[in-house]
């Protein structure tokens, strides 16, 4: 019995606070943006390179020890301005040995080419046998050939003598040096890098979402973190075929002649105006604020429709939006329908919530600096 009374009496106390008021769930702070329209919205900008139009890497095309190194990184040529020399003993040799085997074919040949015309003439008067004058013309032709590879030799000799002075093909500035004096170098293995004097271009990479907007000729304005000021104007020259690295197009935009100080090597970010839905307003909003919960209707399209949640100040409570993806820009989604400037859009927690749910607008709480009171 007494079991019992120590059981009954717990319940009938539960019962009696079930009966009072309902505890109520605490309300969700929501995170919001109010959204405002883009005026850039059809604009993109994407960090590149600086290049000159006219580059090369400049290499001998012979090797051999180099003998002297006419200029340094910095330096600024002209056409055919001597930048280095090989030592040129070799050739030298090579090029005299080749104008004295010459020399020898063409005795030869002259020698190969009488005899032939001996031998003719003692068949005509039938002194000698056609087998004799025979032979006598395989051995010309024979000295003819000698003649021609002997020449072919001595071309490549004075060719290869002349190659071990490197000159400038253009006019411009040295962007490198690779290379010192009594150094041994192979052939083809670059020994300068030349920047010319025709201009500078930006080479960026660009998402295959908008690549389908950008055309040859196209304008884009460049500006350059390192000069602040400095807002260059320049057209569309190449665009890649191919997809490179992340699904990104290789795209080069040509910049306009400027009394700017820019150098190649430097970062640029170039602004494409793709000019698509001018008169449409375009809001940006975090991909956080979409519901991840709902599936998205229709292809796989940067043009989608899909969900997030607005906060109603006046209610206190969430409702649900369909709004249009129009396009991906960076961390951000280019919203074209179902929103309006001044619309607080949930960017935080939006998987919690649902449609009608009580809601409060989150405030940051800032942490108050301990005291001490020394007085006491």
């Amino acid at each position: 019995m007494k079991t019992l009374f120590l059981f009954v009496i717990p319940m009938l106390l539960l019962t009696a606070c079930m009966g009072g008021e309902a505890v109520e769930e605490p309300v969700r702070a929501v995170k919001t943006l109010t959204v405002s329209e883009a005026s850039d919205a059809n604009s993109r900008q994407i960090a590149g390179v600086v290049k000159a139009t006219n580059e090369s890497e400049l290499s001998f095309q012979v090797g051999g020890r180099i003998a002297k190194v006419e200029v340094k990184a910095g330096d600024s040529v002209v056409k055919n301005q001597v930048l280095s020399a090989l030592e040129q003993k070799n050739y030298t040799l090579a090029l005299e040995e080749a104008q004295a085997n010459l020399a020898k074919a063409k005795a030869d040949l002259i020698e190969k080419k009488n005899m032939l015309q001996r031998q003719k003439n003692l068949k005509k008067k039938d002194f000698v046998s056609q087998a004799a004058v025979d032979q006598a013309q395989a051995a010309y032709q024979a000295a003819e050939s000698s003649y021609d590879v002997a020449q072919t030799r001595l071309k490549t000799a004075r060719n290869d003598l002349d190659e071990t002075v490197l000159r400038a093909p253009f006019s411009g500035r040295i962007a490198k040096r690779l290379i010192d004096p009594f150094v041994e170098i192979t052939a083809g293995k670059t020994a300068f890098e030349l920047q010319g004097e025709g201009g500078f271009e930006v080479e960026v990479l660009v998402p295959e979402t908008f690549i389908r907007d950008i055309n040859y000729g196209d304008p884009v304005q460049v500006r350059f973190p390192t000069l602040k000021k400095a807002i260059v104007s320049g057209r569309i020259s190449q665009i890649g075929a191919q997809a490179e690295t992340g699904n990104a197009f290789i795209v080069t935009a040509e910049l306009a002649r400027t009394f700017y100080d820019i150098f190649a090597g430097m970062t640029a970010q170039v602004t494409f105006n793709l000019g698509e839905a001018g008169d449409a307003p375009v809001y940006l909003i975090p991909v956080s604020a979409l519901d991840v919960r709902i599936p998205v209707e229709g292809e796989k399209s940067v043009k989608q429709q899909t969900t997030v949640y607005v906060f109603n100040p006046d209610l206190n409570v969430v409702e649900k939006r369909k709004v249009i993806i129009r396009d991906i820009f960076g961390n951000k989604l280019e919203v074209k329908e179902g929103l309006k400037s001044g619309d607080m859009v949930i960017v935080a927690g939006v998987p919690f919530l649902t449609e009608g749910q009580k809601v409060k607008q989150w405030k940051p709480a800032y942490n108050v600096p301990a005291t001490i009171n020394l007085s006491q």
